[in-house]
């Protein structure tokens, strides 16, 4: 049988709570177990000691370095959503996630780009192009902190934006 994992998760007011956890358990089990913890701080982003944000909420606790008796910050992060007519996108600022839902052909479906999402500052529904007798499209554009744009959805509302990179 595994060893349980002690993490202390603490917001900045100083109210905290300490998990028991199996090392293979996911980061993101974590995160919402501090959320439900919480009550209504929204989303939390978790800090190590040493200040690095744990983003990846798919990794285990062991494979994202946390030790037993480690010590964790919870920032909570205003979420923020972008829509299309068909599909929205719901992300934090500074985060590497974006979750997508809706039609696929309006932006609803992001798991081709979701490797490349890193230190997102800005999602922006782009205009949706409607055809003669089909449904409307759209796309979504994401800004990153260095500038780069990634598109996704309908290429006729501008979802590929391929001929343009670097």
């Amino acid at each position: 049988f595994l060893d349980m994992l002690q993490v202390t998760v603490a917001l900045p007011s100083g109210q905290g709570e300490t998990f028991s956890l199996e090392p293979s358990s996911k980061v993101g089990d974590l995160t919402i177990l501090a959320q439900k913890t919480f009550g209504s701080c929204g989303f939390l982003r978790l800090l190590t000691a040493s200040g690095h944000a744990l983003t990846d909420s798919v990794a285990s606790l062991s494979a994202a370095g946390l030790q037993d008796g480690d010590h964790l910050t919870a920032l909570a992060v205003q979420g923020s959503i972008a829509a299309t007519q068909e599909a929205f996108a719901l992300w934090c600022c500074g985060g590497d996630r974006i979750v997508a839902w809706g039609a696929p052909d309006s932006g609803g479906d992001n798991s081709a780009i979701q490797d490349l999402l890193r230190n997102v500052q800005q999602v922006k529904a782009l205009k949706t192009g409607f055809h003669a007798g089909a449904m409307p499209t759209g796309a979504f554009a994401v800004i990153l902190a260095g500038g780069s744009v990634i598109t996704w959805g309908a290429s006729t509302a501008g979802g590929d934006s391929s001929a343009v990179q670097n």
